[in-house]
């Protein structure tokens, strides 16, 4: 079952993950990227700037007017942000809250900080879908919550209707009672991160046991539902389709169009097959002029999900491909039967007098010319004009594009003196 997927579904299930998880992997990508290794790392936090953060955060709260302030760290936010204005400005007291005071023309969207730097405000970012969310939260609580569930930036949000100041973190949020635990906070996340414990190795096996172990009996169940059948085998007739031959090319002589095939798997499988389910195919794609020995494999057969090929016979198949041309030939009229005794035969004409044929190169050569449907002189009584279609004996040849199929036959009759 997993190889038939892999085999057949693997580039919609490819595209598929990259649409779905586009941003986890550009993050990924974005974590493991070499450039970072030759500019090295981002400029860290200072205390001071924690300082001026809290200290605006909390006299904006005192105030009653909202702000949305994000920290960025490791990942990259440029695919969230919709508008903003570039800033590069210095973190400080007096420029956040200019920013959000509300006469501002950006107080309504959100301060990004990386580093000691302001790199642009009023930007807008998406909001939180989470539905357990509390009603009291508005726009901004919800855009500072999104943020921080697709990255793992750090969103301070100033409400203006309570003056609450709270703090979100990976979806969660927390309130802040006083500008020393936001500085607390901050410095522990940013300025100096604690790096989190690493789990023991016994924690990859124990964590989520109860979906591990379910998952594990079921499959035992489907292997000894699928694996555990008696097994059985049949031989089919199958039909050999060729594919791919080159333009310029035909088979010519022989040629094998059906194979026996030996099919095993579970009893159950193999008592519905039929040989209509099974496909074989060659692929004419990389041969040469001449005789050419393809060996037949698995590959070339297509056989139902669960079972296998044990024998293919013949093992292999000789087919002989010559180039096609074109050759113009003359037509020569095929005249039976006689002429009554008071008359005797006079000039035969063609129109045209050749005719362009294609096909394969060595049955072209064998033919010197070509002959029309029989004519009976017993029926012609004068001078006769009619219009005679051509035969081509050859199965490997036929007229070339725009050549006729019949020709006009002038046929002269004499009265004997």
């Amino acid at each position: 079952m997993t190889s038939w997927l892999l085999q057949y579904l693997w580039a919609i299930i490819l595209v598929i993950i990259v649409v779905v998880f586009q941003s986890e992997i550009r993050q990924v990508l974005d974590r493991m990227s070499p450039v970072r290794f030759f500019l090295g790392r981002p400029e860290a936090l200072g205390r001071l700037v924690v300082e001026e953060v809290a200290h605006a955060a909390f006299e904006l709260a005192q105030r009653r007017i909202g702000a949305l302030v994000v920290f960025k760290r490791q990942d990259a936010l440029e695919d969230y942000f919709r508008g903003g204005v570039p800033l590069e400005g210095r973190v400080c007291y007096e420029i956040l809250s200019s920013i959000f005071l509300p006469q501002s023309p950006t107080h309504d969207g959100a301060v990004v900080i990386q580093g000691g730097r302001i790199i642009c405000m009023g930007c807008y970012l998406p909001l939180s879908e989470n539905p357990s969310l509390p009603q009291k939260y508005g726009t901004r609580h919800r855009a500072g919550i999104g943020i921080t569930e697709r990255s793992d930036a750090i969103a301070l949000i100033i409400s203006e209707e309570r003056g609450e100041v709270t703090l979100a973190v990976q979806g969660e949020i927390q309130q802040i009672a006083s500008p020393d635990a936001l500085k607390d906070k901050l410095e522990s996340m940013i300025v100096n991160p604690q790096k989190a414990p690493q789990r023991p190795w016994g924690a990859v096996f124990t964590t989520n046991l109860a979906p591990k172990v379910i998952s594990f009996i079921l499959v035992l169940v489907l292997w000894a539902f699928i694996g555990g059948q008696p097994r059985a085998e049949i031989w089919l007739t199958i039909p050999l389709e060729y594919r791919d031959m080159p333009a310029h090319m035909e088979i010519v002589g022989e040629m094998t169009d059906r194979v026996e095939v030996g099919l095993r798997g579970p009893r159950t499988i193999i008592s519905s097959v039929t040989p209509d389910q099974i496909r074989g195919h060659v692929d004419l794609s990389q041969v040469l002029t001449g005789l050419n020995y393809i060996r037949l494999t698995a590959e070339n057969i297509r056989v139902p999900l669960g079972t296998e090929i044990t024998q293919i016979n013949p093992s292999s198949v000789r087919i002989r491909l010559e180039t096609v041309k074109s050759r113009s030939v003359p037509v020569k009229v095929n005249l039976i039967g006689k002429l009554s005794s008071t008359l005797r035969l006079g000039s035969v004409t063609v129109e045209p007098p050749s005719i362009i044929l294609q096909g394969p190169e060595g049955n072209l050569k064998k033919s010197r010319e070509i002959f029309t449907e029989p004519i009976d002189l017993s029926d012609l009584k004068e001078n006769t004009k009619m219009s005679v279609g051509v035969e081509i004996n050859s199965p490997y040849l036929r007229l070339a594009p725009d050549q006729p199929s019949h020709v006009t036959v002038n046929i002269g009759i004499e009265k004997r003196s």
